[in-house]
């Protein structure tokens, strides 16, 4: 008898990560020998859990896998990419980030790509931690000087008479030539290296199934971020799911290489010494993968 393995995944409550899972989730793209488990969670706590290994899959903030490397590797597969966009810092009237030394100013999460890039961009504003879908409202009422719009409130913000002080996501980009990897799924090494090569693969199949099925998977996930009433889905889908997200291209590598070292600087510990990634099986992941990956 065949034994079957309890797999846990988490990713965030938003629509491109649910557009990642959304064929394995519901059938689409089967998984034999396993039975899975999937956490919804927002990105700061799924942040915590990694550093505890409380998923098998999950999703992280980039910056914060320095300190999870010995517990989990990289997947190819369901990488947030910011090609010249990224995380934006809004408020309610035009600033300069010099005016925001001493303020408070909303974030996602510490440590979050978001509120990282804000370090880097605006060292002396005062990091505010709150839940990501509370931020707008909390600038636009008054409660912070200013806030990091993540997920959809990088398309909602506008509604709501906020203003672009700068995309800091954009910034990073322009200053060092390299899109910025805003996200990553990581997979626990205990699995075993044969384990995380299938996976790997499966979740590309998930992921480019929705792809090739837009219609339908977007219907299913347009529940998530700021839901249908929010009209955001569809254009913040193809913003992070796409070819991208499909295989992790040899310029987001390169752009991991010198975030982690950025981190280093920021005290978010050491960077890891080789990039560790889990490319999938070569029969099925596309020839170009490898050799980028080269």
């Amino acid at each position: 008898m065949e034994v079957v393995k309890h797999l846990r995944i988490a990713y965030t409550p938003d629509s491109d990560d649910a557009f990642y899972y959304d064929a394995l989730e519901n059938g689409q793209v089967s998984l034999p020998g396993y039975d899975l488990e999937f956490h919804r969670q927002p990105m700061s706590v799924l942040n915590r859990a990694a550093l505890h290994g409380e998923y098998d899959i999950s999703a992280i903030s980039s910056v914060v896998y320095p300190r999870i490397a010995r517990r989990y590797a990289i997947l190819s597969v369901g990488t947030s990419v910011g090609r010249g966009y990224g995380p934006v810092l809004v408020g309610r009237e035009p600033r300069t980030l010099g005016e925001l030394a001493g303020k408070p100013v909303g974030v996602g999460g510490i440590p979050t790509t978001g509120w990282f890039l804000l370090r880097l961009l605006c060292p002396r504003a005062v990091p505010i931690e709150m839940p990501f879908d509370r931020i707008a409202d909390a600038v636009a009422a008054g409660e912070l000087e200013a806030g990091v719009m993540i997920h959809e409130e990088l398309l909602y913000y506008p509604r709501l008479g906020l203003h672009r002080i700068v995309d800091l996501g954009a910034e990073w980009c322009r200053l060092h030539g390299l899109p910025l990897p805003v996200g990553l799924n990581v997979i626990r090494r205990d699995l075993g290296v044969s384990a995380m090569q299938h996976l790997c693969t499966v979740l590309r199949r998930s992921l480019q199934h929705g792809l090739d099925h837009p219609r339908e998977t977007l219907a299913r996930v347009c529940r998530f971020g700021r839901g249908e009433d929010g009209q955001c889905t569809d254009q913040f889908v193809s913003m992070f799911a796409n070819e991208d997200s499909v295989c992790m291209p040899h310029d987001v590598r390169k752009a991991l290489r010198v975030l982690f070292a950025q981190g280093v600087d920021l005290g978010l510990g050491q960077a890891p010494p080789i990039l560790d990634i889990v490319e999938g099986i070569k029969d099925i992941v596309p020839a170009y993968e490898f050799l980028q990956a080269a």
